[in-house]
């Protein structure tokens, strides 16, 4: 069974150790809003399932990331977020991978279902 989560408001995000985000929830317009962003857009035909994979996920995450926790500049100070925040944070490999697996992935599962 589908379990439906009526509610549009933000939620907290665990990723990795001290760092959490608040994300709008993974709906339709935040998917089809990511796939129309200019970086995504411009994704060469020959380009990796991998380098595919990091470009959406920048373009899902400057758009579903309100705030976070744990995450700092270079002097160790809050950093806010910002477009160009989101992406060196998803530069960071093990981000990436948990921001993937416990974001990206359920919209991904339910796109699978659809299709059986």
């Amino acid at each position: 069974m589908l379990a439906l989560d009526l509610s549009n408001d933000p939620r907290w995000l665990e990723l990795v150790a001290g760092v959490r985000l608040q994300v709008r929830p993974l709906t339709t317009a935040l998917m089809v809003a990511a796939r129309s962003d200019p970086a995504v857009a411009a994704i060469p035909d020959d380009a990796s399932d991998e380098d595919r994979a990091l470009v959406f996920a920048k373009a899902l995450g400057r758009l579903a990331i309100l705030d976070w926790e744990g995450v700092g500049d270079a002097e160790g100070d809050a950093l806010a977020v910002s477009p160009d925040a989101v992406d060196a944070l998803l530069d960071l490999w093990p981000v990436f991978e948990a921001f993937q697996e416990r974001f990206v992935a359920k919209a991904i599962l339910l796109d699978q279902e659809k299709n059986v």
